[in-house]
């Protein structure tokens, strides 16, 4: 027996005739009376006895009826299982993003995506850029964003925007009066720098080297909530990325543009082996399509009080 031969015997047996059959399955009447006659041969014995121009089912018929229309249950159950993968209807996505873009974008981004696909359901996991790096490597997830290059090789790497640095301080500090800070202005100021295995850190170093300027670093840590907790209870000022200084403003934050600038670049990690699973890419194209939109944005400084000159 195959698939074809039960579809054709359940028409029959469901439509009690060959021409009824042949109408449903929208075929001929001698190709369902042919298939009929392989599944008799193919079974062994007869599964139809012609009365009076009718066509009536054995016993055997209807046991096999019975378990035949049992097992379609189950192919029409995967039918649309099948359909609803294609769709987006169901599925599940696994994504990991750098705790900035974890709390600051990822909420919104997310709610948008699932009202598009209610059936589907997301897990999303905050971590560093290196550990997001290495939940897509490994397969742990099936995307991640990630705000520096890391070492992994077995990704492929999509640029989604660039975000520059800003100087991140308490609201009664000094230099809050200033529109852009510059590299003089750090010299000799406490400061919470951080990590240094952080791009951005060692970046601001040879800018800094270059101009002469040397802040005096009291604490380092590789978070940039924690940097800013720390810049909110008055122990220095630090320099981030745009995105993670606006995800931490419940401290209630000055931030004002760095110049010369620095930009850190948010990163789309995929993994290099394998194509993404419908459901991946079509989140994938919402972050470009999201991250897009945050092209060039920059910190707006105050407003000028009518009068006073320009500062820095």
């Amino acid at each position: 027996m195959n698939l074809r031969q039960c579809e054709v015997f359940r028409a029959v047996m469901e439509a009690g005739s060959v021409t009824a059959a042949a109408e449903r399955l929208h075929v001929s009447q001698p190709a369902v009376s042919k298939m009929l006659g392989l599944l008799e041969r193919d079974l062994g014995f007869r599964v139809f006895l012609r009365e009076r121009q009718r066509l009536v089912p054995t016993p055997e018929a209807q046991a096999l009826y019975s378990e035949i229309r049992r097992a379609f249950v189950g192919l029409d159950y995967l039918t649309r299982f099948a359909g609803d993968l294609r769709d987006m209807r169901q599925g599940h996505l696994a994504v990991a993003a750098s705790h900035a873009v974890s709390s600051e974008h990822m909420p919104g981004i997310v709610a948008a995506f699932l009202r598009r696909h209610p059936g589907l359901s997301v897990s999303l996991q905050a971590m560093d850029s290196p550990g997001v790096a290495q939940a897509v490597e490994t397969g742990r997830v099936d995307l991640g964003l990630a705000q520096f290059e890391t070492p992994a090789t077995a990704l492929r790497r999509e640029r989604l925007c660039a975000m520059e640095a800003v100087c991140v301080m308490p609201p009664g500090h000094a230099l809050a009066r200033r529109r852009v800070i510059r590299p003089a202005d750090l010299h000799g100021q406490d400061f919470v720098a951080l990590a240094a295995v952080n791009r951005l850190r060692t970046r601001l170093e040879a800018l800094l080297e270059e101009h002469g300027a040397a802040p005096r670093i009291r604490v380092d840590t590789p978070l940039a909530s924690t940097a800013c907790g720390l810049v909110a209870q008055g122990v220095g000022i630090c320099v981030l990325d745009r995105l993670s200084a606006e995800a931490n403003l419940r401290h209630r934050l000055v931030l004002r543009p760095l110049r010369p600038g620095l930009s850190e670049e948010l990163l789309l990690l995929l993994p290099a082996r394998g194509p993404l699973s419908n459901v991946a890419a079509a989140f994938a194209q919402a972050l470009r399509e999201r991250y897009t939109e945050e092209a060039g944005a920059a910190v707006e400084p105050p407003p000028r009080r009518r009068g006073a000159p320009a500062r820095g």
